[in-house]
């Protein structure tokens, strides 16, 4: 981190970090302190080591780290802001239809892990299935890479989706509160404000992710046209271009036709 980057930071922690003087040391000044942080959060070290480093207890390394995390956390909803107008949810999704050519997009979502020492309380539940013990972070972020919402803290074995089911995001996607109401009509399909995720998450009409692999893949590099099932039409009813090709999709379904409609008709 840049000193100019470290001492704003101080700057923004200053109010809600008060050392105490007493009559048998000095205090830790805010700028150690906030270091001290910074290096442990860094590289997950043991806190003798930060001790070591920085010239003060092991205790004192632990009390301080606490402190400070405590205080980034209410710094969260200075700097992690979900967008609450329209044309702030609109900026987002200009952002991300520009670099991708993707739209209606307004944030990405997926987890990662973050390493830790096995608690000694049910480690199991912390083993991943990459072979070691860490907790899962869950981030939506925006075009600049920008966190909009996250949910931190929850054992490596929980599976992403799982932990998204768990999330207020994810109640606040269904129930159209997160987003301010914004559309747009997209090959006669009524597009809202979306999010995009990996395949380890549900297809919903607030969340687009990728196609099936392996065969939808291999008939896209082989430039293999899209065929309609065939079908016993004379127990089917009539029905018109539109309906023909969307009639057994869901609405999620209906939706991420509609971008891919769009997408190829914009390469």
């Amino acid at each position: 981190m840049p000193k100019e980057t470290f001492n704003i930071l101080c700057d923004q922690l200053h109010p809600y970090i008060k050392p105490q003087t007493t009559n048998m040391l000095d205090p830790v000044p805010l700028e150690k302190r906030v270091a001290v942080t910074i290096y442990k959060l860094a590289g997950n070290v043991e806190f003798h080591d930060v001790a070591n480093l920085f010239g003060i207890g092991t205790s004192t390394a632990c009390n301080i780290f606490w402190e400070v995390c405590e205080a980034l956390s209410k710094l969260r909803r200075v700097f992690v802001k979900r967008p609450k107008t329209v044309p702030e949810v609109q900026a987002i999704i200009t952002g991300f239809e520009r670099k991708t050519g993707f739209p209606m997009c307004a944030g990405a979502l997926d987890g990662t892990h973050i390493p830790i020492i096995a608690p000694s309380s049910y480690p199991t539940d912390y083993y991943n299935r990459k072979g070691w013990y860490s907790v899962l972070l869950q981030g939506l972020v925006d075009h600049t890479y920008s966190f909009l919402d996250f949910d931190v803290g929850w054992p490596g074995k929980c599976h992403d989706a799982y932990v998204f089911e768990c999330s207020r995001l994810c109640r606040k996607l269904e129930d159209g509160t997160f987003f301010p109401p914004v559309s747009r009509n997209i090959q006669g399909v009524d597009i809202p404000v979306l999010i995009v995720a990996d395949s380890a998450y549900s297809l919903t009409s607030n969340i687009m992710k990728p196609f099936p692999e392996v065969l939808h893949n291999f008939c896209e590099m082989q430039k293999v046209a899209y065929q309609e099932p065939l079908e016993d039409v004379l127990d089917q009813p009539e029905a018109g271009p539109e309906q023909q090709i969307f009639s057994a999709l869901s609405p999620a379904e209906h939706i991420r036709e509609a971008l891919v409609a769009h997408i190829n008709t914009n390469q």
